[in-house]
């Protein structure tokens, strides 16, 4: 305990000096971005669990089973592939998510005690791209489904072409940024109710599959288009598939604090995590494995994407039921996974001269800009391309963060250097934390080098986990050797 922060139980809080001594300068504190105290925290293990059921039961986790089906690999190596990638990640969102709980801070209020002030400019842009384009994608999916539901109820909707399937998106995309703009409470709320019925919903899709096998697991299971490809190697699958599974929770584990400052103590995030994590990844890629054996079996051809395979049936019933279906499995997603990071960052650059609404609906304008109804061509282009180029870019972030948190800063941060401008205890050098921001763009290019130079091809291939486990040695590495990077400026509660 100190002036400015005490710890109890392991939760640090903010005393009144500390406050004062914050509101004493240039700060980046706001009503988006002060830590949530410990007596305001509602969050039990119960809801993180409900957070990753929302995330993880998800059309995006059907997709990449089925595209790992379509690439080649046998109904049970993509379930292994897929579980042991969405297990081995839950290390990272807990690490992270430690500071949150710890602190009851966000991921931007990290990224500036660890990148600096102006250095923070670099991680936060980066994670907000990579939000804002997976909630274009993602909403497209659900505007695709939206589109099912209109054209349902009004067959005249289908005729419009692409103009329904943009109106429709801009629907869906509108029921997102209210519900982010509403914040915490409306994600929690969201999915303490979604949760069960997104399980139960899935479950139907299981029935439906054994329904087309005549009942039949073993048949089900025995479809042409679960079953090994003569020309393809499991390994040469194996491994690229496996930091790509990793890579695709990877923005959400980097983000963990924007939700576990809001849990009460660190097992409610810890053990929530874990039990959720991998159990919800195995069930839904199992349903996804399923749907698409079912679509073979009834349909006679690869489906991957589960609003295509909606459209595939004629009963308006089961086209509207399933569409509700996805539209729930993608809002528990876009919301919290993709749409609230960047919006949070966002908010702590304004430093509260716009509503955290009006964030909201900005970042989700730009979404826009990336063109989602372009980005997805095919399940590989998905898998092997796009989210490979996501760990690229998120990994080496990753491992920055884990070595400073856990081996320069042994878990102890000031609160107070954390929100002020100017010199202190993070300041660096003028604001940039010169080795942290060196080490990450030598691994990004490192990685991205890979994609062109077949001889560094295997980092491209294992980006996530190159990048992650390669900055934080090295990051730990020269914190060890050349000390402290902070160890040369001041701090306000020293």
């Amino acid at each position: 305990m100190n002036l400015y922060q005490e710890e109890n139980d392991g939760i640090v809080s903010l005393t009144d000096a500390g406050v004062k001594e914050i509101q004493a300068h240039k700060n980046f504190y706001s009503d988006a971005t002060k830590p949530i105290p410990r007596e305001k925290r509602d969050w039990h293990m119960k809801d993180m669990a409900n957070l990753w059921i929302g995330i993880i039961v998800s059309v995006a986790v059907y997709q990449v089973a089925s595209g790992l089906l379509v690439a080649g690999m046998t109904w049970y190596e993509a379930l292994l592939t897929i579980v042991l990638g969405h297990t081995l990640v839950m290390a990272v969102a807990m690490i992270i998510g430690h500071y949150g709980v710890k602190y009851g801070m966000n991921y931007a209020m990290l990224g500036k005690a660890i990148f600096g002030q102006n250095g923070l400019c670099v991680p936060a842009i980066i994670r907000g791209i990579l939000g804002i384009f997976w909630f274009g994608v993602q909403a497209w999916i659900g505007g695709q489904a939206t589109s099912i539901i209109i054209s349902t109820v009004f067959p005249a909707w289908g005729d419009l072409g692409f103009p329904g399937l943009f109106i429709s998106f801009l629907i869906f995309w509108a029921l997102n940024v209210y519900i982010a703009a509403s914040g915490n409470k409306a994600v929690k709320i969201l999915e303490g109710i979604s949760a069960p019925a997104l399980i139960a919903m899935s479950l139907i899709v299981i029935v439906w599959g054994l329904s087309t096998a005549g009942w039949s697991l073993d048949t089900l299971l025995s479809a042409q288009v679960v079953q090994a490809r003569g020309d393809t190697d499991f390994w040469t699958l194996f491994w690229p598939a496996l930091s790509a599974m990793i890579a695709f929770d990877g923005g959400i584990a980097l983000s963990m604090p924007d939700f576990t400052r809001s849990c009460v103590n660190q097992r409610a995030q810890i053990v929530g995590q874990i039990i959720s994590a991998p159990v919800m990844t195995g069930y839904i890629a199992f349903v996804g494995i399923c749907g698409t054996a079912g679509a073979w079996l009834a349909f006679g051809k690869e489906i991957w994407e589960p609003a295509v395979l909606v459209g595939c049936f004629p009963s308006p019933i089961i086209r509207l039921i399933f569409s509700l279906f996805i539209i729930m499995a993608i809002l528990t997603t876009n919301v919290a996974g993709n749409l609230i990071p960047p919006v949070n960052i966002v908010a702590s650059y304004v430093k509260g001269r716009f509503s955290y609404r009006k964030v909201a609906i900005f970042v989700a304008f730009l979404s826009l800009f990336a063109q989602p109804w372009n980005s997805l061509s095919s399940a590989y282009h998905l898998i092997f391309d796009v989210t490979q180029l996501l760990g690229a870019l998120i990994g080496p972030i990753s491992g920055i963060y884990i070595a400073a948190y856990l081996f320069e800063y042994h878990t102890d941060l000031s609160i107070v250097d954390a929100y002020i401008e100017g010199p202190g205890k993070y300041f660096y050098s003028n604001g940039w934390n010169i080795r942290a921001i060196v080490i990450m763009l030598i691994f990004t290019a490192i990685i991205f080098a890979g994609k062109w130079v077949p001889a560094l091809s295997p980092l491209f291939n294992n980006a996530y986990v190159f990048g992650t486990l390669g900055a934080c040695i090295t990051y730990a590495l020269v914190c060890k050797l050349g000390g402290n990077s902070s160890c040369n400026t001041s701090s306000k509660t020293e």
